[in-house]
């Protein structure tokens, strides 16, 4: 046993440190008898765990039957030279446990343990209401009798004749247990010792925590530490409220809505009322769909909507919020294109949207106009500019099958992108989310990938599939890019390009196929 050099549960070299001197439930000095004074901790607390003090590592170790049969069944797969090494091994676990029994026989200790073991699932509750458990455990270990039992029972609570009875046939029972005790007694009683150690530990460990918490009832101490940022409210499931849940992440949608100046003033030289023609079909549609995917209004002006998808600490089921703001995009950009076709019917200019959509891992912050809350976060800037669209690359770039480029602008070039980037974004009737966005999204919903190749070039693809806030399923179909270069107004490809881009395809063709592909309907080509 010495082999396994255990450390002791008292620590003297702890001792000899500055000491925890506050006990506000006095669970920590009851631990002292067993481990000492606990070192004092202004940063951090921690209790290290043995290998001793985990059940499980004492159950794989010294189980003898499940470790031969398990040796047994390997002997094929090992060979000889290493089965013959574990078994040797296994061998002197086996002593170990032995000399662990033989030792508890020669202290006299084994009946008394032996006792506790048992009496918990034998004992009649009634008894054990009356009597204390240690007076019990003495009895049924053989170290005193039925009269000291009885003569420890005070308030007139005897047992009676069939409890003693009751009592009398268990110590049997236990002696005969003694008698013949084997590696499985040993091996209950050595788990049991490693758990009452980690359970010590723990104990201690959730004490010191205790100690560092101040509870408060008064008010003026409610605003104080309220204002000082050191209250937390620590609600039951019945006391939450819907004002009260707490963000903890979200997601930006920014649409750049281009083109309503225009039609606004070719309405009004037909005589037509914009605002009827904006209502009806434009901001009423995309007010319906709010609540489909948990949208809320930021800010939404003729030429900008922002939007956030925020998610609440005691609904991670609900954390999608950026699948849910690229699907709104995606149902925004329909409305956008039924528009769009209404308005060539009536020959009046079209509509042109661009869609960033940003991901960050903490709360939005928020500033107050009277009753009217402003939020702030970064995610919004970032969003902007990812729905922005570079005036040079709109006459550079051609129409093709999707909507959204990112070129990052060479070096030594005069000009910086616009809005002071390094980069410069495509961006007509599409959705580009960013590195941050693209990740929580793996996170949000398994993406399958893939390559296609369409119109003779090669795409990677990500597919997946997430609820709304209603509970139905939508797919989603990402296009991972290569971030290409912007020199000498032209658009260049970077064959060593580490950068990716991830747009949200809305093209009606391109869609199917890849879901078909997806799902193994057809070869990954078109």
């Amino acid at each position: 046993i010495k082999k396994f050099q255990l450390a002791p549960l008292r620590d003297k070299g702890e001792e000899s440190s500055a000491a925890e001197i506050h006990d506000d439930l006095g669970g920590l000095f009851e631990t002292q008898d067993f481990m000492g004074p606990a070192a004092d901790s202004k940063t951090s607390l921690e209790e290290t765990l043995s290998w001793f003090e985990i059940p499980q590592n004492i159950e794989t170790l010294f189980n003898v039957q499940q470790n031969r049969s398990t040796l047994s069944e390997a002997r094929k797969d090992l060979g000889f030279r290493i089965w013959w090494q574990r078994r040797s091994e296994l061998k002197q676990l086996e002593k170990t446990l032995k000399a662990f029994t033989k030792l508890l026989k020669s202290q006299k200790i084994l009946p008394q343990l032996l006792a506790s073991h048992y009496m918990r699932r034998s004992l009649n509750p009634l008894i054990m209401e009356f009597v204390d458990l240690k007076t019990v455990c003495q009895f049924l270990s053989g170290q005193i009798d039925a009269g000291k039992l009885q003569a420890s029972i005070s308030g007139g609570n005897a047992l009676n004749p069939e409890q003693i009875k009751s009592l009398e046939k268990l110590r049997s029972q236990i002696k005969e247990q003694v008698s013949k005790s084997d590696s499985a007694d040993a091996l209950k009683l050595l788990v049991d010792i490693g758990r009452y150690r980690q359970q010590l530990k723990y104990y201690r460990l959730a004490h010191r925590a205790f100690n560092r918490i101040s509870l408060r009832t008064a008010e003026d101490e409610l605003k104080l530490s309220q204002s000082a940022g050191t209250l937390y409210v620590i609600p039951t499931s019945s006391e939450i409220e819907e004002d009260q849940e707490k963000i903890c992440h979200h997601a930006i949608m920014k649409a750049d809505v281009r083109g309503s100046t225009t039609v606004t003033d070719e309405l009004q030289n037909k005589g037509l009322n914009p605002a009827s023609y904006f209502s009806m079909r434009f901001f009423n549609p995309i007010n319906k769909i709010l609540g489909t995917y948990g949208a809320n209004k930021v800010f939404i002006e003729g030429d900008a909507i922002i939007l956030s998808f925020l998610e609440y600490e005691n609904t991670p089921q609900e954390w999608f919020s950026v699948a849910r703001s690229c699907g709104y995009a995606r149902d925004m950009l329909k409305i956008v294109g039924s528009n769009n076709r209404y308005s060539t019917q009536m020959g009046l200019p079209l509509l042109e949207l661009g869609v960033g959509i940003c991901y960050s891992n903490e709360a939005p912050r928020y500033l107050y106009d009277e009753d009217k809350s402003i939020m702030i976060s970064g995610a919004i800037g970032l969003a902007d500019r990812m729905s922005s669209c570079s005036w040079n690359l709109r006459e550079s770039m051609e129409k093709g099958l999707f909507n959204v480029d990112v070129l990052r602008i060479a070096d030594g070039e005069n000009e910086k992108g616009e809005k002071g980037q390094h980069y410069v974004r495509y961006n007509v009737n599409g959705i580009l989310v960013d590195e941050d966005g693209f990740q929580k999204l793996k996170e949000e919903m398994p993406l399958k990938s893939l390559q296609m190749k369409l119109n003779g070039k090669q795409y990677m693809f990500h597919v997946g599939q997430y609820p709304d806030a209603n509970g139905r399923k939508k797919d989603l179909v990402i296009r991972e890019g290569k971030v290409g270069i912007w020199r000498d107004s032209q658009v260049h490809e970077d064959p060593e390009a580490t950068e990716n881009y991830y747009e949200i395809v809305v093209n009606r063709k391109v869609l199917p196929l890849v879901l078909e592909a997806a799902t193994g309907k057809q070869t990954a080509t078109a």
